[in-house]
């Protein structure tokens, strides 16, 4: 097996919950480190992740993407996943079930599970039709809009990222196009924060956006 793998978890104002996902996770075996990316937090945030044992990087600026290639670009692994700091209920062992399905062929691990309070509105209605339709070999992936994944960070140029919460997709279509494979495990049953129709609003646009994105620089390549 690769060496262990570098936890990311970007955070605003989760003071709540994160302390409680790092110690989750922190001293499993394949776990290197645990970095928190605090995003303008005014709650205890960072204490509470530094309490339990994480690296705290802080990144001033909003976007998901932001606080992603800031932890990505901190983070002392190849192999990084990104775990949510709004988790309520969530078996540790997927940490565990995500590293040991690395294989030399492989790029990306993403992690496929259900949440009891959420039906998936922007991977069934956008983000899978999308992928049919623009990027088929990514068609065996159903938790396409996952965004707890793990993934070889050295083949991609992070920067390049966007910065919005479209994020995690872009990582996930830069891997396939790097060449390397895709796919996903099942990871089991999360309960995240609800999300309200203004969130997914905002995403949808974010997300339709990378799509035409890379839609133009692959029929221009």
């Amino acid at each position: 097996m690769p060496d262990g793998i570098s936890i990311v978890i970007p955070a605003r104002n989760e003071a709540e919950t994160v302390g409680s996902v790092v110690a989750a996770v922190i001293n499993l075996p394949c776990v290197r480190e645990v970095v928190v990316v605090d995003t303008d937090s005014w709650d205890s945030t960072a204490a509470n992740a530094a309490a339990a044992g994480a690296v705290v990087v802080t990144e001033p600026r909003l976007g998901m993407g932001r606080a992603l290639k800031t932890g990505y670009k901190a983070a002392k692994s190849s192999w990084v996943m990104k775990l949510d700091a709004d988790l309520e209920t969530f078996d540790p062992g997927m940490v565990v079930v995500l590293a040991e399905s690395r294989e030399p062929d492989v790029g990306l691990v993403k992690g496929n599970w259900q949440d009891p309070n959420d039906d998936m509105p922007m991977t069934r209605l956008l983000v899978r039709p999308a992928i049919r339709q623009i990027f088929p070999g990514l068609q065996h992936i159903t938790a396409v809009n996952s965004g707890i994944y793990l993934f070889n960070r050295d083949l991609i140029e992070i920067d390049a990222l966007v910065d919005n919460n479209a994020a995690d997709i872009d990582v996930m279509l830069r891997v396939h196009a790097a060449g390397q494979e895709v796919i996903e495990v099942a990871i089991g049953q999360i309960s995240h924060d609800p999300r309200n129709k203004e969130h997914y609003n905002a995403m949808a646009d974010n997300i339709l956006h990378l799509f035409l994105q890379h839609y133009a620089r692959k029929i221009g390549a």
